[in-house]
């Protein structure tokens, strides 16, 4: 695989500068791997690749963006179009992905470039000073855990179609690979697997750090992708228990404007998580890359002016609801305006929703507590509380606040399975074209053909060759 290379690499280039710095005599041996003994030696030394794994999983190709916009095209019935130069997003908004759609592509080796750098930091916890070792765990596992769960997601089936123990999603790799000779064809392990090894790893990450607000993975990071997971595996007691874990913690707070979430500048500059981050992608004019404001931005904040927004985004919304406002000119979402802004991954109000909707379809339903928690994020959008009263009713209300709220934020591919929706391609007017339902396998990304080619024994996906 594609992510042996940059670990070999990484590795490599790590040792060279360790042993150039201590010895004297420049001791060249041909070779194709470096063992993780000879790069590694102290605590301070699996530390940094511990900031690696979160460089690895920052880059576009994963959380800087792509994985967010990627799924949001696929997913798209005609809120906006793509008129842009790069042909991958052309496939994804058409519903035509090939095994070459390089975003695609992107996403898998971005994916398992950041697990292999969280292996090699958990396979050397042993290096880890004592006191530091259970938060170093904790972060490697959190970011392993929640890039298996989003790759499960977009590589196989959703939870709700068929049979998860044997649907097949990812191949599951625990271990890092630091020499030719340990490359391994591995096979694609189940949906129902994934999800057993994403919950693993994060809950190790919950109980191993801190609650405090941080920059870095916490354990209410941890707590919230869990409650995305139990979300979707229809577990809602347990999803709602994650999203009262964080709410009842005072950590975080909703800020007072929606449009105070997304910190636009007037000139593009480095901002600092909100009261409402969770968990986001650092980035600043010297490091990281927002991929968010490269497809969605107007050229004016150095976007690409690519990406157009139809009458059908507007009329989804609710007459005097602020969210709408985040647009600029009738034609771009306003929400990625600042080059230089974080691309978060998670914050406050989507927990608030997780836990109505848990709170809907829990064992002892909770229609109250749905509606308190929904009218927490109307409230804020400057909407009157919500008049729905039945379970259906309110989980109309939650459709509404997910579409309104998260919006281009990399959420609407996954609630379309959830709820068993469907979707449309669309021509150059935002027309309804082609009709895609919630289980078509061309709402399943192909495994690209290159990782096919380098390993036989990964199957290709329904509908790909």
């Amino acid at each position: 695989m594609k992510k042996t290379k940059y670990l070999i690499l990484a590795l490599s280039t790590f040792a060279l500068l360790y042993n150039s710095g201590c010895q004297k005599q420049l001791d060249i041996k041909p070779q194709n791997a470096v063992e993780s003994s000879v790069a590694l030696k102290t605590s301070k030394d699996v530390e940094g690749v511990l900031i690696g794994a979160y460089t690895a999983a920052a880059l576009r190709g994963l959380y800087g963006g792509r994985f967010q916009s990627t799924t949001d095209f696929l997913a798209d019935d005609g809120d906006f179009a793509y008129f842009g130069t790069f042909s991958d997003y052309t496939e994804l908004n058409n519903k035509a992905i090939t095994i070459n759609n390089g975003f695609v592509e992107g996403v898998w080796n971005t994916g398992y470039n950041a697990i292999g750098v969280c292996n090699t930091v958990l396979a050397n916890l042993n290096l880890v000073d004592p006191v530091k070792k259970a938060r170093v765990e904790g972060e490697a596992k959190f970011l392993r855990g929640m890039i298996y769960f989003d790759l499960a997601r977009v590589f196989g089936k959703a939870w709700n179609d068929g049979a998860p123990a044997s649907n097949l999603a990812v191949p599951i790799v625990l271990t890092p690979t630091t020499a030719i000779a340990d490359i391994q064809n591995v096979k694609r392990n189940t949906v129902a697997e994934v999800y057993a090894q994403a919950i693993a790893d994060l809950q190790v990450a919950e109980t191993n750090l801190t609650t405090d607000k941080s920059t870095y993975a916490s354990s209410g990071a941890a707590s919230a992708i869990l409650a995305r997971i139990y979300l979707t595996q229809e577990k809602y007691d347990l999803a709602e228990a994650e999203a009262t874990k964080i709410i009842g913690s005072g950590t975080y707070s909703l800020v007072e404007h929606f449009s105070d979430e997304f910190q636009v500048k007037e000139q593009a500059t480095r901002v600092f998580n909100t009261s409402e981050d969770i968990f986001a992608i650092q980035i600043s004019n010297q490091s990281g890359y927002n991929a968010l404001n490269e497809v969605y931005a107007s050229s004016a904040f150095a976007g690409r002016e690519e990406t157009y927004l139809f009458g059908q985004f507007f009329d989804r919304f609710e007459a005097g609801d602020d969210r709408v406002n985040e647009v600029t000119d009738d034609s771009f979402t306003s929400k990625f305006n600042n080059a230089f802004g974080n691309v978060v991954v998670i914050r406050l109000a989507e927990i608030y929703l997780i836990r109505a909707e848990a709170r809907i379809f829990k064992s002892s339903p909770d229609l109250a507590g749905a509606a308190a928690d929904i009218n927490v994020v109307r409230k804020r959008a400057l909407l009157d509380n919500t008049t729905a009263a039945t379970a259906a009713e309110l989980l109309d209300a939650v459709k509404y606040e997910r579409h309104a709220e998260l919006t281009f934020e990399g959420f609407q591919l996954f609630d379309l399975k959830r709820y068993k929706g469907t979707t449309y391609s669309v021509d150059g007017d935002g027309n309804h074209l082609d009709a895609f339902p919630w289980n078509s396998p061309k709402l399943i990304f192909p495994i690209p053909k290159r990782e096919r080619d380098a390993n036989p024994q990964l199957t290709q996906n329904e509908g790909y060759q």
